[in-house]
């Protein structure tokens, strides 16, 4: 029992070495083909969230058989707890992958645990969850794999667009509004040259 729980509390700290590694910003294919299908494929982003709930409730359950019955082992429980609902953990993950304000504030939050060490196991579940954050796909990259409408020709995009919209979506719309916003300007400009010309 021992050997098992020490092997359960390696897997938050390893995984928190290995996913920004493996899977952020990788341009392979197996890189590729898991941004293509977290972005187009519910199942598989409520596959990611249910490992990842599952890990923190192991990791925390570990420590309860470890030292036993703690009033510092329920913050992590309930994290665990609260991941295993999809609505709120894609919620979640959502807002920390869109608000770099807000991601930061939560790793701040997250280091401020630390002063605790009978908190570890919530710091380090809340670590988890902020990494597991930053490679999950946004509402914007899955509206755009999802809806690839004819009516919509810009929405039809190649694998090598979508790994950059999963990771730069912020800049990329930006981009996208500035290029919207430049189109009718020269429709605004060709339209009053026309009406002078005629």
């Amino acid at each position: 029992m021992t050997a098992i729980n020490i092997v359960i509390q390696l897997t938050i700290p390893v995984a928190l070495l290995v996913l920004p590694l493996l899977c952020y910003r990788k341009k392979g294919p197996r890189a590729l083909a898991f941004y293509v299908s977290m972005s187009i494929e519910p199942k598989k982003r409520k596959a990611f969230m249910l490992a990842m709930a599952m890990t923190v409730i192991l990791f925390n359950f570990s420590f309860f058989s470890r030292e036993g019955a703690s009033f510092w082992q329920v913050p992590g429980f309930i994290l665990g707890l609260v991941l295993l609902r999809y609505p709120s953990t894609d919620a979640i993950l959502h807002w920390l992958n869109s608000d770099r304000m807000l991601l930061g504030l939560a790793f701040a939050l997250t280091l401020l645990t630390l002063i605790e060490p009978r908190l570890y196991s919530l710091s380090a579940s809340m670590a988890l969850v902020l990494t597991c954050s930053m490679i999950y796909p946004s509402r914007d990259i899955i509206r755009h794999a999802q809806n690839p409408g004819p009516a919509e020709p810009g929405l039809h995009l190649s694998n090598e667009d979508i790994v950059k919209l999963y990771f730069t979506m912020p800049r990329a719309r930006v981009v996208r509004h500035s290029e919207a916003h430049g189109i009718r300007e020269m429709s605004g400009t060709s339209s009053t040259k026309n009406k002078q010309s005629e």
